[in-house]
């Protein structure tokens, strides 16, 4: 069942065959650690009990040593902090598998200097963020949440709706900037492009490349203020890291334009959240649109919540049921891999070529598509 190539994965399953991979001599289920406060997406966990026995954290950490050191990997969801220390309640632990593509809550090299593998599930869940950043461009240029809002109250009488109200912008022509041209940032320049806007990115160095992909014909900028003065929407898309961990601030917020529009849906933390509310305040920028802040969520009385010029959704850019299944099979196929000694099919700070990573992608839509579609869903 498995492509014995660096970046295996598991081909055409659906669910009544994922029972298969489990280990055929014994029929033992390896145990597994479930890192998960609110629970799986929907239908996760029958996968999951197909192909391994779960056991929640505080069960685990409850048990008696015997069963601790029978644990071999660890499925998470959500943004708990794993690090060795947390993984020396488990001796026998051989790989963490996150559903989710950020990792900057796991201790990757920590991790690796034990011998414990690192999984997570970036890909499959690029084209869904970036129809969510799609939308909250479309929200910001043309005013949809305080025209909804509008429409709700009692203002929206009969005499009462100014044909001046809600006058939004144009995306025609507009200059996109992406900050971060990676499978996400590709995918947002791909619908950009569809509503023929321009599109420039800042990555720490310019993607070579031969193709007609968005990544190849969108303008590379080497400095990130440059982009920021030149563009009318700003995408933030970027890992967050030490290098990336409020990148925009005081003054990459000045730097644009009083016209543009911000938006994050890479981490809370790779924005400066005073800056912004600050710059929001005095009208240095347009808008903002954040899928995600820092604190995440935010206090209830902070000042951001209370702006009409700043949309916040509560991280949701991989909220669909097809996306949310998607990361938790491919992070499913990361566990059973590295329980069993094979590649994972992704891991961090390693990324297949393109063309491989579209297959993978590729096969997990359709494997998807044809689970839902026998549940019709």
């Amino acid at each position: 069942r498995f492509v014995l190539m660096p970046f295996a994965f598991v081909l055409g399953l659906d669910g009544s065959e994922l029972g298969e991979i489990m280990n055929v001599e014994t029929k033992t289920k390896p145990k597994v650690v479930l890192v998960a406060s609110h629970g799986l997406p929907k239908y996760a966990e029958e996968l999951a009990n197909d192909r391994c026995e779960l056991i929640d954290l505080k069960t685990a950490l409850e048990s008696d040593q015997n069963t601790r050191n029978c644990i071999e990997g660890v499925l998470n969801f959500g943004h708990f902090h794993i690090d060795e220390k947390f993984c020396s309640d488990f001796p026998s632990l051989k790989v963490v598998s996150n559903i989710g593509a950020g990792v900057d809550h796991i201790d990757v090299q920590g991790l690796r200097e034990k011998g414990i593998l690192v999984g997570h599930t970036p890909g499959v869940l690029s084209t869904t963020t970036a129809e969510l950043a799609f939308g909250l461009m479309m929200a910001s240029a043309r005013y949809l949440i305080p025209a909804d809002a509008f429409c709700r109250s009692d203002k929206d009488s009969s005499g009462q709706r100014s044909t001046h109200a809600f006058m939004g912008t144009d995306l025609w022509g507009k200059t996109v900037g992406i900050v971060g041209m990676g499978a996400i940032g590709s995918e947002i320049a791909t619908r950009c492009r569809a509503f023929q806007m321009k599109i420039q990115y800042h990555n720490r160095r310019e993607i070579k490349s031969n193709d007609k992909s968005e990544k190849s014909i969108a303008t590379y900028c080497p400095l990130l203020m440059d982009l920021l003065k030149t563009s009318d929407f700003v995408f933030l898309v970027v890992p967050l890291t030490t290098s990336t961990n409020g990148m925009i601030s005081t003054k990459q917020l000045q730097a644009m334009k009083p016209t543009a529009h911000l938006i994050n849906i890479a981490r809370g933390g790779v924005v400066d959240t005073e800056a912004l509310t600050v710059a929001l305040e005095n009208n240095q920028i347009k808008s903002a649109a954040l899928d995600v802040t820092e604190p995440e969520p935010l206090p209830i009385n902070h000042k951001l919540r209370t702006l009409p010029n700043a949309i916040l959704v509560p991280h949701i850019g991989s909220a669909t049921v097809e996306c949310r299944l998607r990361m938790a099979w491919l992070a499913l196929d990361n566990l059973m891999n590295g329980i069993a000694g094979k590649y994972l099919v992704r891991t961090p700070g390693t990324t297949p070529p393109d063309i491989e990573v579209n297959e993978i992608n590729r096969r997990y839509a359709v494997d998807v598509a044809k689970f839902l579609n026998k549940r019709s869903v």
